[in-house]
């Protein structure tokens, strides 16, 4: 941990006042022109005397405990774990004697291009720490209405846990896995669906100005006859849903990255979150939890809330400023 410099034994104050926030950075280091952007922030962090602490300095500041903070500390974290952590990250806070956190997705899907041999490089080297960011980063149907149908085109929805990647398939409304009850479709409709396409010109079919009302009248001519199959997951299936995502996500960095390696914090995908999940973080043996909401954090403040100012690869230097309080 880089701290260096003046600092001061911070405990909880006799009032809010007396305190100073804590400001914590969120980077996505994959983002385009992310290295140059980067570099120049952290030379002006530097120039300005900003000195980085980890996450368990912070939550002792927010829980009250006696911690050792620099006269202006800044906590960095970058999300969904993609390689250029590794490549570009890593390197350069080494070169400005900074740390900071990494917030990793570990599903197969996500691990087999960003992989993950560099986890165990990076955390013992103490200058970026592994932490979790759910097994998967997923969404899930929510509910019957139809917002699209899959006509073969790159689309956001490749995240959508038991999405039917078939020309014509539903594309029903959906939400943050964490916080959503999953609605399970009526396959039939998707069937129905996708054989309207093939026999109407298959991705020709999408050529047509109104072909989006045609689908959907063909799912209201089912619903209109049809008894719908369809339903909601229920609460167990939730629970289970939640365990792989919190508790299988923090054993398998903790597996991967050995010696003794635990995983204490939590990032939230897009930050979405609600009571239910904050008591299943703690239940899982987490610390605290890393919002994307902006601000500062102050003692006192739920270490289960921590806010991040959200940083993109084109703000200046005088972004940053402004987001600091001036520097």
């Amino acid at each position: 941990m880089c701290l260096g410099g003046a600092g001061v034994a911070a405990t909880l104050p006799e009032g809010p006042s007396l305190s100073a926030p804590v400001f914590v950075l969120l980077y996505h280091p994959d983002e385009m022109n992310f290295e140059s952007g980067f570099r120049d922030h952290l030379a002006w962090l530097k120039q300005n005397g900003y000195q980085t602490i980890s996450p368990e300095i912070l939550i002792d500041y927010l829980e009250g405990k006696e911690a050792f903070l620099p006269s202006k500390p800044i906590l960095l974290t970058f999300d969904d774990g993609t390689i250029e952590n590794f490549s570009i990250v890593y390197p350069t806070l080494q070169e400005f004697g900074y740390t900071g956190v990494s917030f990793v997705i570990t599903s197969a899907d996500f691990t087999s291009y960003s992989q993950k041999a560099w986890w165990r490089t990076v955390d013992r080297s103490g200058i970026l720490e592994i932490e979790s960011h759910s097994h998967s980063h997923g969404l899930v149907w929510t509910g019957p209405e139809i917002v699209d149908f899959f006509s073969g085109e790159e689309d956001d929805y490749y995240l959508i846990k038991g999405r039917d990647s078939r020309l014509g398939a539903p594309i029903y409304e959906f939400d943050y896995e964490l916080i959503s009850h999953r609605y399970l479709p009526d396959k039939r409709i998707a069937d129905l669906c996708v054989r309207y396409v093939a026999q109407n010109g298959g991705a020709d079919f999408f050529q047509k100005a109104n072909w989006e009302n045609e689908l959907l009248l063909v799912v209201e001519n089912y619903r209109n006859h049809y008894q719908e199959r369809s339903s909601y997951e229920q609460e167990s299936q939730k629970t289970l849903r939640l365990r792989t995502e919190l508790y299988r996500s923090k054993k398998f960095i903790e597996l991967t990255i050995g010696r003794g390696k635990e995983v204490e914090f939590f990032a939230y995908p897009w930050g979405a979150y609600d009571d239910e999940l904050i008591l299943q973080v703690k239940s899982y043996g987490y610390r605290g939890a890393f919002t994307t909401d902006a601000g500062g954090n102050l003692p006192g403040d739920d270490p289960f809330k921590i806010k991040r100012s959200i940083i993109t690869s084109t703000m200046t230097v005088e972004d940053l400023a402004a987001i600091l309080g001036g520097g």
